[in-house]
């Protein structure tokens, strides 16, 4: 029941990229460290037990600050167009990205003790929502292992 599952940490840098495994007994997170946000510096790995997680949640976050900076970065470029077409392209894409940087989705895996945070671009919620069912139909088979009526009743049945 290894199931696995990449993506991307960032827009801007999508090449920094992470992966969540669930099995039948961890859920094991594997995210990229950066220096500065783009260089690749090490990873972040996580084995979290499926016995301690109680719930998983993806929340959908706009960071206003990101948003802001990249709507004038594409506003300065469009100004910029008659002047220098490269330039104000270069700054056109850094505006989007950053723009996009400011929309995320977070898988958050309540775990005992403290919730643990699964940050990725907006674009990438397909597969945190692919990641929870995961997680979620793991959880659901822990349970039934441990459940002594549905041993009982598949005994009776058979």
């Amino acid at each position: 029941m290894e199931k696995k599952v990449s993506f991307s940490l960032s827009m801007l840098f999508f090449w920094v990229k992470g992966f969540i495994e669930v099995d039948s007994r961890f859920v094991k997170v594997s995210k990229g460290n950066t220096v500065l946000g783009f260089i690749p510096a090490g990873k972040d790995n996580q084995n979290i037990p499926l016995k301690n997680i109680s719930s998983t949640m993806i929340s959908s976050q706009y960071k206003i600050k990101p948003i802001i900076i990249g709507v004038i970065a594409i506003f300065i470029s469009l100004a910029m167009m008659g002047d220098s077409f490269l330039g104000a392209l270069i700054l056109l894409l850094i505006g989007v990205g950053i723009l996009g940087s400011g929309l995320q989705n977070t898988l958050i895996i309540q775990r005992a003790g403290a919730d643990y945070y699964v940050p990725v671009p907006f674009f990438e919620k397909s597969k945190l929502l692919k990641i929870q069912d995961q997680i979620i139909e793991a959880l659901a088979q822990d349970t039934d292992k441990t459940d002594l009526n549905m041993f009982f009743d598949k005994k009776e049945s058979v």
